[in-house]
C-alpha cells in the first residue's frame, strides 16, 4: 500500500477529497492529514509517508516550504501540490523542489484518481528498479569478495612477501594500508560435524549470514573473508591508537547479529592480538586462531586472545598425596561432551591445541597423580573408540592394544599422556572424515544436478541450493568449496558464461536477450562478469568468432 500524507488548509476541500477517493481500492492508505505546514511537518516525519498531497497556500508554512522541507527529511517522498493559482512562478518552484505533479483547483474525481494512480505506477516501478539495483550491488559484492578471497588466505597464511601483497591487493582494488591490524574469528554453528549427522537447512543461519555480508560491505575498517572449513575471518585495520576500540565496535556489531533472536545459538568469537605491521599479520591470525580452539572448552560466546588464562604453567610436586590432587581437578573440563564435540566437529590441524587446552583445563597438578593420569588415559581412548563405533567404523586394531601396555607407556608423564592422547584424537578424526565423504558426495551430488537445470533461473542462491541439499547454508558453502575446488557463485558464474558463449556463437540474439536466458535481468551485470571472467567483452567474443570461423 502506497501510504499517504493530506495537508490543506480549507476544512471543505480536505474532507471531500478524503470521501471521494476509493483509497483501499487503488493501493493507497491514507496515513494522516493536517490544516497547515506547521502542523503537517512532525506528523509527516512521524509517518513516513511515500506521498504528500499539499495545498500550496496555507497559513503558518505554505505547501511549498513544507515539500521543500519534507523531501529532506524523508529521502524519496513524492509530492503532489494543488494550487487555485494558474501561475508559472509557483510551477518553476514546484519542478525545482522536485515536486511529482502540480494540480489545478477545482480537482474532479476522475482527474485526482488518474493522476495518482500514474504516481503509483511509477513509484512501484521505481521500488523493483531499486530493489534489483540493490540485489545487483550485492551481487557484484559477492563476486568480488570470491576473488579476494585467495589472497586473505595466502595473507594470513604468510604465503606472500609483503611485495606481493601490495600488488595483489591494489589488483583487487582493496585498501589494506593502515598503522595497526587485527583478525577475528568466528563461527555461527560450533555444533556443524563431519560426522555425517548435521544440521539440517538453517534460515537463521542464511539470515545471519546475509546481514553480515551487508555490514561489512559497507564498513571501511573491516573485510570478512572464509579463515576455515566452517570459520570465518575478519581483518581488521585502523591507526594505533583505534585499533582496539575498532575491534571491539566490530565485535559488537556481530554479537548483535549472532545473538539477535535465542541464546542457544552455539556461535563462537574469537578476537587475536592486535599487530603493527602488516607483514606480522599471521601472527595475529595464529592468536586468534588459539583463542578459535578454545570453543570446545570455554563457556562464553567470545573470548579474546589477551583474556585467555595462561595455562602452561608449572605443575604441583610429584610427591603431594593424590587426594590433594584430586581436590584441584576441574570437573567441567572431564564433562566427557568435551570430547565428543571435538571428536565431531574439530578440525585435524586444531588437534594439538585442543589436546593441551584440555589437559591444562583438567589441571596440572591432579595431572601429577598417576592413578588419575590413567584415568585421563582410559577415558580419553573409551571416548575415541565409542566415538568410531557410533559412526559404524571398525576398532578392532585400536581395541586390540593392551590396555596395560597403554598406560605403562603414555602414563609415565603427563607429556606422554598427551602425545598418545593427540594420537588418538587424530586418527578418530582421519576416520571420521573419510567416512563422511560418502555422505558429502551424496549432498554434492544432489546440489550440482539442481544448479546444472536451474543455472539459468534469476533467483537461484546459495541458501536456495542449500536448502534443496536439506544442509545449513554455512555448512554447504564450505563443502562446495573444499569439494569444487571453487566457490558457490564461481560455478554459478562459469556456468552461465559457458551457456552464454554458446549462445554468442550459435544465435543472433543481443547480449540483452542472452542476459535473461542465463539468468541475468541487467545486461550490463551480465556484460561486466563476462569481460571479468573472458577478458573481452560479449560483443568482441562473438567478433573474434566470426573472424576465425
Amino acid at each position: 500500500m502506497l501510504k499517504i500524507f493530506l495537508a490543506e488548509d480549507e476544512v471543505v476541500v480536505r474532507e471531500t477529497i478524503k470521501r471521494m477517493i476509493p483509497w483501499e481500492e487503488l493501493g493507497f492508505e491514507l496515513v494522516g492529514e493536517a490544516a497547515d505546514g506547521e502542523m503537517a511537518l512532525p506528523l509527516l516525519i512521524r509517518q513516513q509517508p511515500d506521498l504528500l498531497i499539499t495545498d500550496i497556500k496555507m497559513p503558518f508554512m505554505d505547501g511549498l516550504t513544507l515539500a521543500r522541507l519534507a523531501k529532506k527529511e524523508i529521502p524519496g517522498l513524492k509530492v503532489v501540490i494543488l494550487s487555485g493559482y494558474d501561475d508559472f512562478n509557483y510551477a518553476k518552484q514546484a519542478i525545482g523542489i522536485g515536486v511529482e505533479d502540480y494540480l489545478l483547483k477545482p480537482i474532479t474525481k476522475n482527474a485526482l484518481i488518474e493522476r495518482l494512480s500514474e504516481i503509483r505506477s511509477r513509484y512501484e516501478h521505481e521500488k523493483t528498479q531499486k530493489e534489483y539495483y540493490e540485489k545487483f550491488q550485492r551481487e557484484m559484492q559477492a563476486y568480488e569478495k570470491n576473488s579476494s578471497r585467495d589472497f586473505f588466505e595466502a595473507l594470513v597464511g604468510g604465503s606472500m612477501d609483503m611485495m606481493e601483497v601490495y600488488k595483489r591487493a591494489e589488483k583487487l582494488g582493496l585498501d589494506i594500508v593502515a598503522e595497526a591490524y587485527n583478525v577475528l574469528i568466528f563461527t555461527m554453528n560450533c555444533d556443524e560435524d563431519f560426522s555425517g549427522q548435521r544440521d539440517e537447512y538453517s534460515s537463521w543461519e542464511a539470515e545471519s549470514l546475509e546481514l553480515l555480508e551487508n555490514f561489512f560491505a559497507g564498513h571501511s575498517s573491516a573485510m570478512l573473508f572464509r579463515s576455515n572449513i566452517f570459520s570465518y575471518g575478519v581483518l581488521l585495520k585502523g591507526q594505533r591508537e583505534t585499533i582496539e576500540e575498532n575491534t571491539r565496535a566490530c565485535v559488537d556489531e556481530i554479537r548483535k547479529i549472532l545473538s539477535r533472536q535465542d541464546g542457544r545459538r552455539e556461535w563462537f568469537l574469537a578476537v587475536g592480538q592486535s599487530v603493527d605491521r602488516l607483514s606480522q599479520i599471521q601472527k595475529s591470525y595464529h592468536t586468534a586462531s588459539r583463542a578459535f580452539s578454545q570453543r570446545y572448552l570455554y563457556d562464553e560466546n567470545i573470548l579474546y586472545y589477551d583474556e585467555m588464562e595462561t595455562m602452561e604453567h608449572p605443575g604441583g610436586q610429584a610427591e603431594a598425596e593424590d587426594n590433594a590432587y584430586l581436590q584441584k581437578v576441574d570437573v567441567n573440563a572431564l564433562n566427557p561432551a568435551i570430547l565428543q564435540k571435538f571428536l565431531s566437529n574439530g578440525l585435524q590441524e586444531e588437534t594439538e591445541n585442543f589436546v593441551k587446552d584440555y589437559f591444562y583445563a583438567i589441571g596440572q597438578e591432579p595431572m601429577e597423580s598417576l592413578v588419575f593420569r590413567n584415568y585421563v588415559i582410559l577415558n580419553v581412548r573409551f571416548s575415541v573408540i565409542s566415538f568410531i563405533k557410533g559412526l559404524g567404523c571398525d576398532t578392532n586394531e585400536m581395541e586390540s592394544a593392551d590396555t596395560e601396555e597403554v598406560l605403562a607407556e603414555s602414563g609415565k608423564n603427563m607429556e606422554s599422556a598427551i602425545a598418545y592422547a593427540e594420537k588418538m584424537i587424530s586418527q578418530a578424526i582421519e576416520i571420521r572424515d573419510q567416512n563422511s565423504g560418502n555422505k558429502n558426495r551424496s549432498i554434492l551430488k544432489t546440489a550440482v544436478d539442481f544448479i546444472d537445470s536451474h543455472y539459468m533461473e534469476e533467483d537461484i542462491s546459495l541458501n536456495t541450493v542449500a536448502n534443496v541439499a536439506n544442509v545449513s547454508a554455512n555448512h554447504f558453502s564450505a563443502l562446495f568449496s573444499q569439494n569444487m575446488g571453487q566457490t558457490f557463485i564461481e560455478y554459478l558464474t562459469s556456468l552461465r558464461m559457458n551457456k552464454a558463449k554458446e549462445l554468442l556463437r550459435c544465435t543472433g540474439m543481443r547480449s540483452s536477450e542472452i542476459a535473461g536466458e542465463i539468468g541475468y535481468k541487467d545486461a550490463h551485470y551480465f556484460s561486466y562478469l563476462f569481460k571479468k571472467t573472458q577478458g573481452m567483452t560479449p560483443s568482441d567474443y562473438r567478433k573474434a568468432r566470426e573472424e576465425k570461423a
